[in-house]
């Protein structure tokens, strides 16, 4: 069995669902429904499931497919206090569905304690004049005060004739483009290609303040898919919109867990497992009819995957409550035989909020998987579509070595990491630490996928010292190469299926699969891969998915759609 599951009063005791009431043999049974996954995607779909009346109709278990709740949206604890994130994250202002969610949870975005804004402020850094840029985004391609006075004309890195034909662009077809609706079928062109022909110079296309749409979306090397950037790029074009709620603390703590908390105070339960190890899928009835699952050893480094994350022992059961976050993606408990979920029994529902590599992985170990899965336009499609690892590096320095007046992050840096911050900046726990910087880089592997981690983290460390506004007299990579003099590094490749992203490249969209053409009757998919109406791979698709799967179930039981 899995670990003791969490009860509203985060009571830890097991719980049989072999018990509970079976299907539809009475009209007031509650479904039962099965969530595979725990991060943001799953934590919706079953807050959404539950609220408003339906805690009455759905019985609803997140199977967590890890020993931490979040997904890529994760962070954890070292024994020494200091805290890791995969990547780290914001709130856009237009980022709505999470941001009724964290208001419910108890965490909105207006409280400084969890949030603090970036004032529409974006820091953009141009290799060519090796200058950083102060954005402010203009609210709109018609303000015209914003765009000259903080925008293009200010702008270091372009003459004044780029800087006119940049301003030309917006004017012409940025307009035209901005104030409409992104059509999906421009998702066939690349998003570089589309602007070149609508009349943008190619030599601006070099520039980071183009770029950064491209590094945002994971897309290093591959060129990106002209829907999805345009869709990006329209969202960020207000005052409003522009404005990013950064997180006062780790993600784990100011997200994930009051998401979490709510969800089980409304009556939802937790079971920390490993893996889903198996999925049968009945093709005949166009039902899913058992999942396998492995308990939860200790933590310790999946034989195969290289996850880069050093492993501490996770005993017992897990709590929301427990802090700090424990460490390392755990094995299957040696010798423990499968669990399995059979339909009628444990689930009539499944939802599925796995990322694509994982779904793909699982589909493979159904029985007559041609007929049941390849038959199957819905599933057959996202065959089709790739994906991408994440890197994160997080520097610790006991000096300081950023400017105190860069509090968001700088973009357009050197690849592999197009994005950093120091969060000494940014966060109130690390603002008032002994540390004198604490800096996070994020990008892809891209053209670093052969490198080794520590070759990967030099490189990255010396482009670091060699930017501009870096005191490099603060700073000597070899020592914290070694990790010494007060150095701390910590490297995160996260090519495990489970935390890697959608590739979004040119024509990629038409095999994203549609929520409301549900593959089974009873298996809804979510996830921020899917085609939903955050066509970027965010917080706040994963959100939006969990959300419209949970209103789908809710119209088969006569509820309403849950409040947005």
């Amino acid at each position: 069995r899995c670990p003791p599951t969490l009860r509203p009063s985060v009571a830890k005791f097991p719980i049989d669902l072999g018990a509970s009431l079976n299907g539809r043999s009475d009209a007031v049974a509650q479904r039962k429904v099965l969530i595979l996954g725990g991060g943001l995607s799953a934590l919706s779909a079953g807050v959404h499931l539950l609220q408003e009346g339906g805690g009455s109709s759905f019985d609803v278990t997140v199977l967590c497919m890890e020993h931490r709740l979040g997904g890529k949206a994760a962070s954890w604890r070292l024994p020494d206090g200091r805290y890791m994130e995969i990547g780290f994250h914001g709130v856009f202002d237009y980022y709505r569905a999470i941001q009724t969610l964290l208001a419910r949870a108890g965490h909105p975005v207006t409280d400084p304690r969890w949030f603090t804004p970036n004032e529409g402020v974006h820091l953009m850094y141009e290799p060519g004049a090796r200058a950083v840029n102060r954005l402010d985004i203009p609210s709109g391609p018609l303000d015209v005060a914003a765009l000259f006075d903080s925008g293009f004309v200010g702008y270091q890195g372009m003459g004044f004739t780029e800087k006119l034909a940049a301003a030309r662009w917006m004017a012409k077809t940025g307009a035209k483009l901005l104030l409409g609706d992104v059509p999906p079928a421009i998702d066939e062109h690349s998003f570089t290609a589309w602007c070149v022909d609508s009349g943008l110079d190619i030599e601006l296309t070099k520039k980071s303040w183009f770029k950064y749409v491209l590094d945002l979306a994971f897309n290093f090397p591959a060129e990106g898919s002209a829907y999805v950037g345009m869709y990006g790029f329209q969202r960020l074009m207000g005052t409003e919109s522009s404005i990013v709620h950064y997180l006062n603390g780790p993600l784990s703590e100011v997200i994930v867990a009051p998401i979490a908390q709510l969800f089980v105070s409304l009556g939802g339960k937790i079971e920390f497992c490993t893996k889903a190890t198996r999925i049968e899928l009945d093709p005949a009835s166009h039902l899913v009819t058992e999942i396998g699952t492995r308990a939860m050893a200790t933590a310790q480094p999946i034989a195969g995957v290289v996850d880069h994350v050093t492993p501490v022992a996770v005993g017992g059961s897990y709590s929301l409550d427990e802090n700090p976050y424990p460490v390392g993606d755990p094995a299957p408990a040696s010798g423990v035989s499968e669990r399995t979920w059979r339909r009628g029994t444990d689930f009539d529902e499944v939802i599925s909020t796995l990322p694509v590599d994982s779904l793909t992985a699982l589909l493979r170990t159904t029985s007559r998987f041609d007929e049941a899965v390849l038959d199957v336009p819905q599933l057959r499609s996202i065959w089709a579509l790739r994906s991408v690892a994440s890197i994160s590096l997080r520097v610790w320095l006991p000096r300081k070595v950023m400017p105190s007046d860069f509090t968001t992050v700088v973009m357009g840096t050197p690849q592999p990491c197009a994005t950093l911050i120091d969060y000494t900046n940014r966060v109130t726990e690390l603002t008032n630490s002994a540390w004198g910087s604490v800096v996070e880089f994020e990008g892809q592997e891209g053209l670093h996928s052969d490198l080794a981690d520590g070759r990967i983290v030099r490189e990255t460390l010396e482009s670091f010292v060699d930017l501009p506004f870096v005191d490099k007299s603060k700073i000597d990579v070899d020592q914290v190469m070694a990790q010494t003099h007060g150095n701390q590094w910590l490297f995160r490749r996260n090519t495990a299926q489970h935390l890697r992203y959608l590739l979004m490249q040119p024509g990629h969209w038409k095999f994203r699969p549609r929520q409301d053409e549900r593959p089974y009757t009873n298996l809804s998919l979510c996830g921020d891969w899917m085609a939903g109406t955050q066509p970027t791979a965010s917080m706040e698709a994963a959100v939006r998915t969990g959300r419209v799967a949970a209103t789908l179930l809710r119209a088969d039981a006569g509820l309403p759609a849950p409040v947005a």
